[in-house]
């Protein structure tokens, strides 16, 4: 799966595929946006209120002087002491005491309730969520009281503690001795104890009221469409990513040029007249007289004569390329061109030109007459030629009826003497084949010919289908001329920069790769 990003280690491949594919991530971002936004406005609304307690270090010093330490931590321990106090408010008495004075269950309270954990600051908020505004603010509030309240008592009640202890000392001193220097000491520090614990606060007080709360603090709706929005657009482009190294077609000229091992020799620019077969732009006509020169001049030392037109699967473009190849170079050779429809199983030049069913290559092969009178015979020409400003001396041997020995018929002795007619007769000779990665039938062809030319469509050809391609051809040691890519969408950048007005980089015309000095195939 991941064999097509080993040249593309700088992400490149994901930066194509944005390109190509951007509606998933704007699909997918609107509908995760919009489906959390919608989610989120039909949640029920809470209401949050905020109150405040602060613990007081005045009567904590005075309750250490008189040797009393509600919390069992050493007054020189301010950050732990602070963290005791907060830990204090979060008691399992608290939410009780809260429920009791509300009359509602202790799990609302716990629910509802969220205690700040800032162990660095003596002020600690408490927050109240709830679908009731006031009793969020009730909750709150009571919360904070019933945490001061708690705190007296339990400070009192240890005032008490210390109080009970000196007045059972002082019961022990005779009472004639209570005016002693023994006595004294005790009374007076009784005294304290009692002034102390009338004037107990529980070292903490409320700094912060809850109010009842106006708009709800959840849910909101546009921020969870943000959020939703930011994840789409995440999700979307992990899919883009899984769809592009699961999808196993060629999506540009250098990926096809990758697979194929051969150079590409041209493009074919999308265009549905081209699909339809009729007359193709002029400038799209310049694809195909591209292609013809480069053929032309693939092998100064060989005259490539009789061209086999083939691919790896079906509907790649191979007929609709063999037909517009053979017009321009008729046209642009000024010479006599013959191309030959061999699919007996599925022809489609028929549909193309624009005629009807005729006698051709089936019965060509299958009867004995003379094959240079029978193939002047059975030719036929174009209606688009005919119309044509200039002349174009182009003939089309048509497949003819459907045989039930396509197979026979093409690997016969008289396909050979067949060729070698064509080629005195005909400056070039260009074969529509089956598509040889699905069917055996053009292999026969495969060492009659001057050299094959391969048809690879964008977004069409498949990459283990084109590999399983190539493999059968160099088994069978075939001239590969090279691949044209079919379905080409122009653009104004990158390496294959035709349309129009081709003008070749300073890559394309290097000694090693040039426009018109293809290297020879490997595979001859």
């Amino acid at each position: 799966m991941f064999d097509r990003l080993a040249g593309e280690r700088d992400g490149s491949w994901f930066l194509t595929a944005l390109r190509r594919r951007w509606w998933v991530i704007v699909l997918t971002a609107v509908i995760a946006a919009m489906s959390a936004y919608v989610l989120s406005s039909r949640q029920t609304k809470k209401y949050t209120a905020t109150a405040a307690v602060q613990f007081t270090s005045n009567q904590r010093f005075d309750l250490t002087l008189a040797g009393v330490n509600p919390y069992g931590v050493s007054a020189g321990d301010p950050t732990r002491q602070a963290a005791t106090e907060q830990a204090l408010v979060q008691l399992p008495t608290i939410p009780r005491l809260v429920a009791a004075s509300l009359h509602i269950p202790v799990e609302q309270v716990k629910t509802d309730v969220n205690v700040g954990s800032d162990a660095q600051s003596d002020v600690v908020p408490v927050s109240a969520t709830d679908p009731s505004p006031t009793l969020a603010a009730k909750i709150a509030n009571a919360y904070v009281n019933q945490f001061i309240l708690f705190q007296q008592q339990t400070a009192r009640n240890q005032l008490q503690a210390t109080a009970d202890q000196i007045a059972l000392n002082l019961s022990r001193i005779p009472t004639s001795q209570r005016s002693g220097p023994i006595a004294q000491p005790l009374i007076a520090e009784l005294q304290k104890i009692q002034l102390l614990q009338a004037a107990q606060t529980g070292n903490a007080a409320p700094v912060e009221t809850a109010t009842v709360p106006k708009s709800p603090s959840y849910p909101n709706p546009k921020r969870d469409g943000i959020l939703g929005l930011l994840l789409g657009l995440l999700v979307g482009g992990g899919m883009i990513g899984v769809l592009e190294l699961r999808d196993r077609r060629v999506k540009t000229p250098e990926e096809v040029e990758e697979v194929y091992g051969v150079p590409v020799i041209g493009m074919v620019p999308e265009s549905s007249v081209i699909r339809s077969g009729g007359i193709p732009s002029p400038r799209d006509e310049e694809a195909f007289l591209m292609i013809r020169a480069q053929l032309r001049y693939f092998d100064v030392d060989r005259n490539i004569q009789v061209v086999m037109v083939s691919s790896a699967e079906s509907g790649e473009g191979k007929t609709m390329v063999s037909l517009n190849l053979a017009r321009a170079a008729a046209r642009a050779d000024g010479k006599q061109a013959l191309l030959i429809e061999s699919d007996l199983r599925r022809p489609t030049l028929t549909r193309l030109i624009g005629r009807e069913s005729v006698a051709g290559l089936a019965e060509l092969l299958s009867h004995s007459q003379d094959l240079h009178a029978g193939l002047r015979e059975l030719v036929v020409t174009p209606d688009q030629v005919q119309h044509s400003e200039r002349p174009v001396h182009l003939d089309i041997l048509l497949a003819g009826s459907v045989p039930p020995n396509p197979v026979e018929l093409l690997e016969s002795k008289r396909m050979v003497e067949l060729l070698d007619a064509a080629a005195s007769m005909y400056d070039i000779v260009i074969i529509d084949t089956p598509p040889i990665g699905v069917v055996s039938d053009a292999i026969p062809l495969a060492h009659q010919v001057d050299g094959i030319l391969l048809i690879s469509r964008i977004g069409v050809s498949h990459r283990d289908q084109a590999a399983r391609l190539m493999k059968r051809l160099r088994g069978l040691n075939a001239h590969i001329l090279g691949v044209v890519v079919n379905s080409y969408k122009p653009t104004s950048g990158g390496r294959y920069g035709y349309y129009g007005y081709y003008e070749p980089s300073d890559a394309e015309v290097s000694p090693r790769r040039g426009l018109l000095s293809r290297p020879k195939s490997r595979l001859r």
